[in-house]
């Protein structure tokens, strides 16, 4: 995997961290799914044993990819029906946002912030069989990662600590209701609304990067409404550096 340096709340945060934090969802994935009929291989639970967490990884998003997005759909519909009414009405009853943000370093590229945003954007927002593997494997608590319209992704996924499932749909270059602002010095950024099906806004996003030193700098900003507790956006950090050190080393 390309060197990167992970720093959260302006501490660093070893790779290692991040890695258990990745075993551990994998983990409690593994043991939904097998409850639900889903099969592994048998040396599965070995990799989770010895924590292989790239062995671990590609077999979990294989299998997700070999399922269609109804699977998941019609599995999760009534926990991501509780968890998308929590996001209702944590929005409703929330003026303000808090943020969960998490910012990697990566030391050496010659690759421009233009060129990797463009890179991750293509991944999220053009459909294939690539794409999909690569978005699923991202992240262990990705059930559905897909374009449904131009410039509008589709995103089922488990929020950062949250024990249920949330079904959204993220709208880049919509930034209706955003209160983050581009952070100084990054000019590049993927930014837009998280909206349920029915329109409602329930935060957003504005992903940053730019050059720094012989390198890059990303920030990645999530926007959730104010009620959302304190450990929920702790967690999200970690969802945050599990997912995009993957699309990272993807695109550089």
């Amino acid at each position: 995997m390309t060197p990167m340096i992970f720093v959260i709340d302006g501490q660093q945060v070893s790779k290692e961290r991040i890695d258990v934090w990745e075993i551990n969802r994998i983990d409690h994935e593994y043991r939904f799914l097998t409850k639900k009929g889903f099969h592994f291989s048998y040396e599965f639970p070995q990799l989770l044993a010895r924590h292989d967490v790239a062995g671990a990884r590609q077999e979990m998003a294989a299998m997700k990819a070999a399922q269609s997005p109804d699977t998941f759909r019609q599995l999760l519909l009534p926990k991501y029906t509780l968890g998308n009414a929590a996001s209702h009405m944590a929005a409703l009853f929330s003026r303000q946002r808090r943020f969960s943000v998490t910012d990697i370093i990566i030391p050496q590229s010659e690759r421009t912030p233009t060129e990797v945003m463009t890179a991750i954007n293509d991944i999220m927002l053009i459909n294939t069989a690539a794409h999909r593997k690569i978005n699923l494997a991202t992240n262990p608590d990705h059930f559905v990662l897909q374009e449904t319209a131009k410039n509008v992704q589709e995103v089922f996924e488990i929020t950062g600590g949250s024990p249920l499932p949330t079904h959204f749909f993220a709208h880049y270059g919509d930034e209706e209701g955003l209160q983050s602002q581009l952070s100084k010095g990054f000019h590049v950024q993927a930014a837009g609304t998280a909206r349920l099906a029915d329109g409602t806004i329930i935060g957003g996003v504005r992903h940053q990067i730019k050059k720094e030193a012989a390198g890059l700098h990303f920030r990645a900003l999530v926007e959730f409404p104010a009620l959302v507790p304190n450990t929920m956006i702790r967690q999200h950090q970690y969802h945050l550096a599990c997912e995009f050190r993957g699309w990272l080393d993807a695109v550089l």
